[in-house]
C-alpha cells in the first residue's frame, strides 16, 4: 500500500457579521422604530388593525406617509419612500 499524504483544508476566514441594512424594533406596545444603516428613518404605529408609517428621525416630528394592513408594506414606505409612492 502506498501511503497517502493529505493536506488539511484551510478553514474559511471568519465572516464579519454586518448589521442588517434595515431593522424594525418594537419600542412600545403599539410602536415600531424603523432603522436603515443605523439611522432612524421612521416609526410605525398600530392603530386598530392598521399600520401607520411615519417618516422622520424624531417621533414627535414624524409625518404620516402611508397606512397599510400589512406591516411589510408600511416598512417599505419608510425604507424606500420613492418606490412606495
Amino acid at each position: 500500500m502506498v501511503p497517502t499524504t493529505s493536506t488539511p483544508t484551510p478553514a474559511a476566514p471568519p465572516r464579519a457579521t454586518a448589521p442588517p441594512a434595515e431593522s424594525v424594533v418594537l419600542i412600545g406596545p403599539t410602536t415600531y422604530e424603523v432603522h436603515r444603516a443605523d439611522q432612524v428613518v421612521g416609526y410605525i404605529d398600530i392603530v386598530g388593525g392598521v399600520y401607520v408609517a411615519l417618516a422622520g428621525p424624531r417621533y414627535d416630528h414624524a409625518v404620516e406617509v402611508r397606512q397599510s394592513i400589512i406591516l411589510d408594506a408600511a416598512v417599505a414606505a419608510l425604507i424606500a419612500p420613492s418606490a412606495a409612492a
